[in-house]
């Protein structure tokens, strides 16, 4: 006998078997249609990015000091900071105010953080604030803007 044939004889004894009790059809009844109630949970990964730089503006000046303050659009869907980096191009002394309200100086490779965000998604503009003893070009501060993202679902 071969195998297809085989498959089939059992196929239809099985079939015939089921048919055969009694027990199998009853148990459909009593069977009642009622709302039902699904969870969906989705997880996304955790992102953030820069959107954007503005242009650096002259706020003051105080003798050599002069003060200055950019706007960095910040898009995230969990918690983050916003970092400023220094780079190794810088001429004169930089301080950035950080989350604490402080102005902190900033050297090449050091960062400071200058906002927080919560876990909330969306798009911020956020006010980031400097201090720079120099006559040089206020729009070429040698700093790098970076996003710390908190990948705690």
């Amino acid at each position: 006998m071969g195998a297809s044939r085989q498959v089939l004889v059992r196929t239809v004894t099985a079939l015939g078997l089921v048919l055969a009790l009694p027990g199998v059809a009853e148990s459909q009844v009593g069977i009642r249609s009622g709302v039902a109630q699904i969870a969906l949970v989705a997880h996304i990964a955790p992102r953030g990015s820069i959107q954007g730089v503005s242009a650096e503006r002259e706020t003051g000046r105080m003798g050599s000091v002069s003060e200055a303050s950019v706007m960095v659009r910040v898009a995230a869907n969990t918690g983050y900071q916003l970092v400023v980096r220094g780079t190794p191009v810088a001429a004169s002394r930089i301080w950035v105010r950080g989350v604490n309200g402080e102005f902190q100086e900033l050297t090449a490779g050091s960062s400071v953080t200058v906002a927080r965000g919560t876990h909330a998604a969306g798009q911020w503009d956020r006010e980031v604030q400097y201090r720079i003893e120099s006559a040089g070009d206020l729009n070429s501060l040698p700093v790098r803007y970076e996003i710390a993202i908190d990948p705690t679902l």
